[in-house]
């Protein structure tokens, strides 16, 4: 797959370097080799997310994979499992979701929500490290400012999340508006409602690893 650059948003905070764009300064953004390979990472942090995806489009990418340690909605899911979600639910609300508001009638589709073939390559990353890796399921996103509650959890298992995470809306929607294929790869570690604490990036470095491997054929 010729001219594939992937670019890594994480839920740790990124050091790096920021970028000017017409948005703002971008959120810092480092390199980070895995295998062959070499990725852009970054995380949400303050800045506004147009800028930070448009600082990731600007230096050529054109994929943007989430790695991200969430809650588990679903009492099949344990602590340690690995999720590629195929749909997804946004609860968030006030943010800069598109670049089209100063545009009349611009939208792009959301379905499929992801890239199939992105999602298939971090299923065969996930195959290579751990004994049951889910390749479906909801993603639901609240805010970034604070985990859900219990009753948040148990509402959004009752409208058909599995998982529930803070940091796809709005950047991976963004990325679609600027033809980039989005996926994301999840990492259980807490039910959802309950305190949990995030992993450094590099626990998902193998996965990634192998799936950038496996896109990149």
């Amino acid at each position: 797959m010729p001219n594939v650059q992937i670019a890594i948003l994480t839920d740790t905070v990124q050091s790096g370097q920021v970028y000017e764009t017409t948005y703002g300064k971008s959120a810092p953004i480092r390199e980070f080799h895995a295998g062959n390979t070499s990725l852009l990472v970054c995380s949400q942090g303050l800045a506004d997310p147009r800028a930070t995806i448009q600082a990731l489009k600007d230096q050529g990418m054109t994929h943007l994979w989430l790695c991200e340690s969430v809650g588990a909605l679903s009492p099949l899911l344990e602590p340690g499992d690995w999720l590629i979600p195929d749909d997804f639910i946004d609860g968030t609300r006030g943010q800069h979701y598109t670049y089209f508001s100063e545009k009349a009638g611009g939208f792009v589709q959301q379905v499929p929500p992801f890239d199939p073939a992105s999602r298939e390559a971090l299923f065969n990353g996930a195959k290579s490290i751990s004994p049951r890796p889910f390749q479906r399921g909801v993603y639901v996103c609240v805010s970034n400012t604070r985990l859900e509650t219990s009753a948040e959890a148990a509402f959004w298992g009752r409208a058909g999340g599995h998982v529930v995470g803070r940091f796809l809306s709005p950047c991976l929607t963004l990325a679609r508006e600027l033809e980039i294929q989005v996926a994301v790869l999840t990492l259980i570690v807490r039910s959802g409602g309950q305190a949990g604490k995030s992993p450094e990036f590099e626990r998902y470095a193998q996965v990634v690893e192998m799936a950038s491997a496996h896109l990149l054929g």
